[in-house]
């Protein structure tokens, strides 16, 4: 039973991670979904990733938040423009399979 509780965490992390993406808007790096976003300069986002070794956007946003957290990156406000553009980009998406 815990092997099918590992899969199912398994396969929740990958849809989680699918539906994320890394947009740039106005010259600061989203990453994200609509549900949850982070917005960060280009350098922090290289900064993470040179400190994981993982995309920012490959990662949960639980992920996210511990690295960002690790590397003194408070990230900025994300603004409605931000959230208008991340739900255009999930509209333009084509349906998943599944």
């Amino acid at each position: 039973m815990f092997r099918r509780e590992e899969r199912r965490e398994e396969f929740r992390r990958m849809e989680r991670r699918h539906r994320r993406r890394r947009m740039m808007v106005g010259g600061m790096v989203v990453v994200g979904s609509t549900e949850a976003m982070v917005k960060m300069s280009e350098a922090e986002a290289m900064q993470v990733q040179a400190a994981t070794g993982q995309n920012p956007e490959d990662m949960s946003h639980e992920e996210l938040q511990g690295a960002m957290a690790d590397q003194g990156i408070q990230g900025q406000p994300v603004t409605e423009h931000d959230q208008q553009a991340m739900a255009n980009a999930e509209a333009a998406e084509p349906p998943q399979e599944g």
